[in-house]
């Protein structure tokens, strides 16, 4: 007969393993969010109104919009730093200029990442933004699911 004490600490050491493999079943996929159009178009240049929060980070914005789309289809994703380990980011539409700014930051995902690691993530082919961190410093320190519709970033439940 086990002692009470192995059979609590074999039962945790089970819930523990099985963590990361129900964890990632449940993570949204970038094909879950696909777009099929892909713009290759000309590009218009951003459209920002003095006073908007977006106005304050101007040339990086200025300067991420003269790059192809790399987000959902016809959108450009940009990311700059804004402190030691904090991102802000802006999704830029190639196609009409209009910026959607989100004031959160993302931050303190830790040193323990891979090389290639990018804390706020799309791509061309998918309209899910992942954003891997804190936001605004505050929270859990995981990955946060978004979904990019009508210029606004809907949460994934």
């Amino acid at each position: 007969m086990l002692s009470k004490d192995f059979s609590v600490c074999f039962a945790f050491a089970i819930w523990l393993v099985a963590q990361p493999a129900r964890g990632q079943a449940g993570r949204p996929a970038f094909a879950a969010y696909s777009v099929a159009d892909r713009y290759r178009g000309p590009r218009v240049a951003p459209r920002l109104r003095a006073g908007t929060a977006a106005w304050h980070f101007r040339t990086r914005i200025r300067e991420a919009a003269t790059q192809p789309p790399n987000f959902a289809g016809h959108y450009v994703l940009a990311t700059w730093g804004c402190g030691a380990e904090c991102v802000s980011y802006a999704i830029i539409d190639a196609r009409t200029g209009a910026v959607y700014f989100d004031q959160r930051t993302v931050c303190c995902w830790g040193t323990a990442v891979p090389d290639d690691f990018e804390p706020v993530r799309g791509q061309l082919t998918s309209r899910l933004l992942v954003c891997t961190g804190l936001l605004n410093e505050q929270g859990l320190n995981t990955a946060h699911y978004y979904t990019f519709n009508g210029g606004r970033l809907v949460p994934v439940p």
